[in-house]
């Protein structure tokens, strides 16, 4: 197993987000350990490829990233400026912004691998 292979063994933490705490609230937060399944994957690819080809998979896979961050972002600014005139949302629990950060946290970790194993393939 390579070093980046180990670190999948975090995906483990995520089932933690099924217990329930000493209050009875749910831990969103540990749904976010889900994305670092993504490493046994991205491991396995590194065995195959040369390291030139990895590097430059990963570069490519890193400015798809940030266009999905800048997406989010602008989403993020139109839903603030559409609450404001449309929706109206006053208030949002904590575990709900807890939940939606620890999936957009999970889902850019399994985009990224995705991203590195498509560009692998394409060429």
């Amino acid at each position: 197993m390579s070093r980046s292979e180990w670190l999948g063994f975090l995906g483990l933490l995520g089932f933690m987000g099924f217990l329930r705490s000493y209050t009875g609230e749910p831990q969103y937060v540990f749904f976010a350990f889900f994305g670092y399944f993504s490493y046994f994957f991205i491991g396995r690819i590194q065995r195959q490829t040369p390291d030139e080809r990895m590097v430059y998979n990963y570069q490519r896979a890193q400015l798809s990233m940030n266009r999905f961050f800048s997406i989010l972002l602008a989403l993020t600014w139109v839903l603030v400026i559409l609450n404001h005139t449309v929706f109206h949302i006053q208030y949002l629990p904590v575990k709900t912004i807890e939940l939606v950060v620890a999936l957009v946290f999970a889902a850019s970790l399994i985009l990224q691998a995705f991203l590195v194993y498509y560009y692998d393939q394409v060429e």
